[in-house]
């Protein structure tokens, strides 16, 4: 009985709130003074939109010796090659990987096979050594 009329008392609530009308809106009070009159000169969008590139940032380190520290070569192969990686970005150990494969088999690109991320955060990286043209 308590649940029906808990249930009663709500719907007549909301039905009251949705009935309720809606107040007017207040309308600005008119003057009789005239409008402003902004005069807006043309700009030149080549002169808003320029960037500075001499600005940016580079976060990343550029020396060679960090490379050599953070990338390892766990195994290699004839048609693969696995690399362990540490804060360092992908795309610079696919470059390895692409330089090996073509020194290894010339003719023959870097395909990223599998990625794995071990428990210490390092990364496993195996690339398959594939011509990609033939196929």
């Amino acid at each position: 009985m308590k649940k029906l009329t808990v249930i009663a008392l709500f719907a007549l609530f909301c039905a009251s709130c949705i009935a309720k009308p809606e107040a007017p809106r207040p309308q600005p009070a008119a003057t009789d003074a005239p409008e402003m009159q902004i005069p807006v000169a043309d700009i030149d969008m080549t002169q808003v939109y320029t960037y500075d590139h001499s600005a940016e940032v580079v976060t990343e380190p550029q020396d060679d010796d960090f490379y050599r520290r953070n990338i390892i070569v766990k195994a290699t192969g004839d048609n693969y090659v696995v690399y362990e990686y540490i804060d360092v970005r992908i795309d610079k150990v696919a470059t390895l990987a692409s330089r090996y494969c073509y020194d290894t088999n010339p003719g023959k690109s870097a395909y990223l096979r599998d990625l794995y991320l071990n428990r210490n955060h390092k990364r496993r990286a195996t690339f398959e050594c594939i011509d990609l043209a033939s196929e």
